[in-house]
């Protein structure tokens, strides 16, 4: 007799019992123990079913980074509840927008944070107070008291695997924001994946300092199934980093590569060439740079893991393993795609191209998403066939490494040649004196799009010229950027990466550009 595929609950009644007396969680100098985590977390699965939640319902978190996001985080998968994570820094309406479009039952949020749900939204749903405030009408009920009066069941119940577990917003930068769905059954595939490619060990002390609503928080259900204990920040902050790895023995930590940087930077100003202690750091959701990644390997050691993935198919499409990382010749790749991924170059008529030819990254997964929520042509066109459209270009070699050159937004057309703004960005970030760099096509009567490069300077006496006389000797002639303009930031979305969408947005003001 076939048994049902495993759901992200089963991995979690498998295993979070397991571990007792472990430290599951330490945030501000709180913890949970496994067992503590456990008992909470099927204490507020109950008080969830007890307000008529059930299979599928949507549970919405908008909560930093603490003890009670993991709570209810494995209470709403043990309920059969669909997540929808929000990010604390979203806007007032990014808020409301999501709520009502996910048709979200309950919302457990913040205190703090409760004054950016607009009024019609609180009305409308179940609020949960953490910590618990003074309960009346509009306050909702405190976490408490939502708690205190759950039901004494049993911890076991059967999920469907086809259940949908997690509605995830993409960024929403031009028009609304698409609520990506993700199933029981293809979530715990896809935690698998994570303890492996992300190579979470038993016992490991995770350092988590980005947002829990992305890419960290399945970082974080994954090191609970290994028992390791997850050390929690609300913000990063590269001192308290530093502080973290070398007092609290942190062993794992996840970051983007502006996260990189800063650290890099940090103890640079300390006057200090090592940090020591990491056996694993890995990093993604935005392209490194060749200069600063040399620097993160002479500073930390061989420890470094990339991964390449979307909030389509999450976190891990490829990776490029911590050996990888020490072979030159594979600097530029995004990595070999993960176990259970695929990964094919396909050109404009999805005609697959041989190794080498850049075309559109398209992946096969048992994790890719089950479809964007409520948008049917949205869902039909983000794959062809069983394969995964990503927007990204890239080109693939014999040894299965694939090589990303653009997001196929990203792609400057100047001259009627194309021009992959990665590769101008690698080449300026090796000028002495460049902290970061962005590269977009701005609006030009005569070239269509100029390149243009937007510069964060570390150094003041650093010239368009210096750029410019780096560019010229590396790139052909059409790619070597129009004009320099040096800037005291970069916009950054709010999970941590280069926002280019948002700057072209105000230099395409009233243009017909995808931006």
């Amino acid at each position: 007799m076939s048994q049902r595929p495993w759901t992200l609950a089963d991995l979690f009644r498998a295993n979070l019992p397991c571990y007792g007396s472990r430290v599951a969680v330490e945030h501000r100098g709180g913890k949970l123990t496994y067992a503590e985590l456990w008992a909470l977390a099927v204490r507020a699965a109950h008080a969830l079913e007890a307000r008529g939640i059930r299979s599928g319902d949507r549970v919405a978190l908008l909560l930093p980074n603490d003890l009670e996001y993991v709570i209810a985080d494995v209470a709403i998968a043990l309920a059969g509840a669909t997540k929808v994570p929000l990010n604390a820094m979203l806007s007032s309406r990014e808020i409301g927008y999501m709520l009502q479009h996910s048709a979200a039952r309950v919302l457990i949020v913040h205190d703090v944070l409760a004054v950016r749900v607009p009024a019609d939204a609180r009305t409308r749903l179940l609020v949960v107070r953490v910590p618990g405030a003074a309960q009346n009408e509009t306050d909702g009920i405190a976490w408490r008291a939502f708690l205190d009066h759950a039901p004494e069941l049993p911890a076991s119940r059967d999920i469907d695997p086809r259940v949908p577990a997690l509605i995830m917003y993409t960024g929403g930068t031009t028009g609304s924001p698409k609520g990506v769905v993700h199933t029981q059954g293809a979530l715990a595939t896809n935690l698998l994946v994570h303890v492996i490619a992300g190579e979470i060990q038993d016992g490991e002390r995770m350092l988590l300092a980005t947002p829990l609503p992305h890419s960290a928080g399945f970082h974080l259900q994954a090191c609970l199934l290994q028992g390791g204990t997850t050390v929690l920040h609300e913000t990063f902050d590269p001192e308290a980093v530093i502080a973290a790895v070398r007092e609290q023995a942190i062993s794992w930590t996840f970051m983007v590569p502006t996260m990189i940087y800063r650290l890099l930077d940090a103890l640079r100003a300390r006057g200090e060439t090592r940090l020591d202690g990491l056996r694993t750091l890995v990093y993604g959701a935005a392209p490194i740079t060749r200069r600063r990644l040399e620097q993160a390997l002479e500073v930390f050691g061989p420890v470094l893991v990339q991964l390449y993935g979307q909030t389509e198919a999450p976190n891990y499409i490829t990776r490029l393993s911590k050996r990888d990382h020490l072979d030159a010749t594979l600097a530029a790749s995004c990595g070999r795609p993960v176990l259970t991924a695929e990964v094919r170059i396909v050109g404009a008529d999805d005609r697959l191209l041989p190794h080498g030819e850049v075309g559109e990254v398209t992946a096969r997964a048992p994790y890719t998403l089950a479809g964007y929520h409520d948008d049917e042509a949205k869902t039909r066109a983000a794959y062809a066939g069983e394969w995964l459209r990503t927007g990204d270009l890239g080109y693939q070699i014999d040894t299965g490494h694939v090589f990303l050159v653009d997001r196929a937004n990203d792609v400057i057309v100047s001259g009627g040649m194309n021009v992959y703004s990665t590769e101008v960005e690698n080449v300026i970030q090796s000028v002495a004196g460049v902290h970061q760099v962005m590269v977009v096509g701005v609006p030009d009567d005569d070239w269509g799009e100029a390149v243009t490069a937007f510069v964060v300077r570390s150094e003041e006496n650093t010239s368009e010229g210096d750029v410019l006389a780096a560019c010229r000797l590396q790139l052909g002639g059409y790619k070597v950027p129009k004009r320099v303009v040096f800037v005291d930031g970069l916009p950054l979305t709010a999970y941590g990466k280069p926002d280019k969408k948002a700057l072209r947005r105000t230099l395409w003001a009233d243009r017909d550009r995808a931006i």
